[in-house]
């Protein structure tokens, strides 16, 4: 199991959840045992480190790291070595990275700075890129709005990821990397949000969060 904690250092600026530009400072990765053992701290620097995940095989991890106010995406050895940063963007906010079962690409979703508190919602696109930071490829079109929190599917081909509709209405749709210009399927029909999407291994069952609360994202299940 792979975490970010904020460390309680008052080193580093507290930040601004609010800001994408200033987030809180001191955020470090550990591993352990599903259990919480054999706690090791994988990262060590004063930056925001978070949106872990690992690849299928185990051998590699992958995250975010702001520096300076600039996100990016990283990736290391599981043992914690081997840093190596894979995307360079200043006007771009990387975010949710996961491997696809190839354990070689990477999913991950994001947006413009020039967009944001701008657009509403702020427009976001899903990418693929290899780990080495070749083959950026985009998943979504730019033109569809807010693409957010994808999840790829076991089969390497599909993936999942939310998108607004009329009234604010937050639901899951299925894509498929293989007919990019195809529209995408619904999977989701509740009127609020529906969000936080992921597949299991198999890939038959999905698992998301609804909120069932009169205020928006209130009363998640």
């Amino acid at each position: 199991v792979v975490w970010t904690s904020i460390r309680d250092n008052l080193d580093v600026p507290l930040g601004n959840w609010s800001d994408p530009r200033d987030y809180p400072q001191g955020a470090e990765l550990y591993m352990s045992d599903r259990d919480g053992r054999h706690v090791k701290r994988l990262t060590n620097n004063k930056v925001y480190d978070a949106e872990v995940s690992v690849s299928p095989d185990g051998k590699w991890i992958v995250f975010g790291r702001q520096t300076d106010g600039n996100m990016d995406l990283w990736r290391m050895h599981a043992d914690g070595t081997g840093e190596q940063q894979i995307t360079f963007t200043k006007d771009w906010e990387e975010g949710r990275p996961m491997y696809l079962p190839d354990s070689q690409t990477v999913m991950f979703r994001a947006w413009k700075y020039a967009d944001y508190g701008k657009i509403r919602p702020t427009p976001m696109t899903v990418f693929t890129i290899k780990h080495d930071g070749t083959e950026l490829t985009a998943r979504t079109k730019p033109d569809t709005g807010m693409n957010w929190s994808s999840y790829p599917a076991p089969d390497g081909r599909h993936f999942v990821a939310v998108r607004i509709i009329e009234n604010n209405n937050w639901e899951v749709f299925l894509f498929d990397m293989q007919a990019p210009d195809a529209e995408p399927v619904r999977l989701t029909y509740h009127e609020g949000f529906d969000g936080f999407p992921s597949i299991s291994p198999d890939g038959k069952k999905l698992l998301f969060t609804r909120s069932i609360g009169k205020r928006f994202m209130k009363d998640l299940f």
